[in-house]
């Protein structure tokens, strides 16, 4: 009889073991169904941070699994749930703020991001993209910029916190050589504008090229897109002429927001392979071959012969009487 009761016992504990078991695996399906799934690539999700409206942001799982945050880098949060994931941002942005008490992280309405691109490129309009593109991504799907376009000019129009429109100037100058790109944060909804050279401006710009002017064989704009040695930008304008100046070639380059003339040496280059005399010259600047000034043998031994001629000339019209 006692060997009965055991058993049924033992029967009643598996049973009430089972049920549990089968609740605990309801619930966590159930919670993970709520959370929509673990979060995969491609996912938006908009993450609040009570008290720091700064920190809130619409945060995208790139390719690699990870969002990006400026203050704390990327996180990756692939794999996790939307509990799971706001628990370890929070244990980010705590390193910043350390009495951060809590991060609210669902997932956003917003499944793509649209951009406008007007002035000069090859396909203005708007582009929707996936994730949150950068400045680069944008103007390569609109086709690159024309010949025409003011590359130092353009800007980026958004609409603020109040409603009315921002604009932010962008140079971007340095994207089609791959010098500098803009590392300004684009928007759901961001307006990009390329303008057009100002009217009158034609043949090659003078942000992409070099005027060169003085002992050259063609003073002339040199077309040249990236930082390129002196000689063979002067080589381009014809090389320098024999009255050429090479000790002393006037170079002017923007430095620190000002233009900043210096005095090259190309001579010393050509004798000694001083790297000094043959520097880099960017887009945009401006480069002047001086004129050798005659010495004084030059200077009196052209007097003498002018005058020697004279002198020739006054002898056969006398004898010729």
């Amino acid at each position: 009889m006692a060997g009965r009761d055991r058993t049924a016992t033992r029967a009643a504990i598996l049973v009430v073991s089972v049920v549990l078991l089968l609740a605990a695996a309801v619930a966590s399906a159930q919670t993970t169904a709520d959370a929509g799934g673990l979060l995969a690539a491609g996912d938006v999700l908009q993450m609040v941070v009570p008290g720091r409206p700064d920190l809130d942001r619409a945060l995208v799982v790139d390719a690699a699994g990870c969002v990006a945050i400026p203050q704390v880098g990327e996180v990756r949060l692939l794999g996790l749930s939307l509990a799971e994931a706001g628990v370890l941002l929070k244990q980010r942005l705590r390193l910043i703020t350390p009495t951060l008490d809590a991060v609210e992280l669902t997932r956003a309405a917003v499944v793509s991001f649209r951009v406008y691109v007007l002035g000069q490129v090859g396909h203005p309009g708007s582009t929707e993209f996936k994730q949150l593109p950068t400045v680069w991504e944008v103007v390569r799907t609109a086709g690159g910029p024309l010949r025409t376009a003011d590359l130092r000019q353009a800007r980026l129009i958004r609409e603020g916190a109040d409603g009315k429109p921002t604009t932010i100037p962008l140079d971007l100058s340095g994207v089609m050589d791959g010098s500098s790109f803009p590392t300004v944060e684009l928007k759901d909804g961001d307006t990009l504008v390329v303008p057009a050279l100002a009217e009158g401006v034609s043949g090659v710009p003078a942000v992409s090229g070099v005027k060169v002017f003085g002992g050259v064989g063609v003073p002339s704009i040199v077309a040249v897109n990236e930082p390129t040695p002196l000689i063979d930008v002067l080589m381009r304008a014809g090389a320098p002429s024999s009255s050429a100046n090479l000790k002393k070639i006037l170079w002017v380059h923007p430095d620190g927001g000002k233009d900043m003339a210096k005095v090259v040496n190309l001579r010393k280059y050509l004798e000694s392979g001083d790297p000094a005399g043959n520097p880099l010259i960017h887009p945009g600047d401006t480069v002047d071959v001086t004129l050798s000034k005659p010495g004084k043998l030059q200077s009196g031994l052209g007097y003498l012969l002018s005058i020697g001629a004279s002198m020739a000339a006054v002898y056969v019209v006398v004898r010729n009487r």
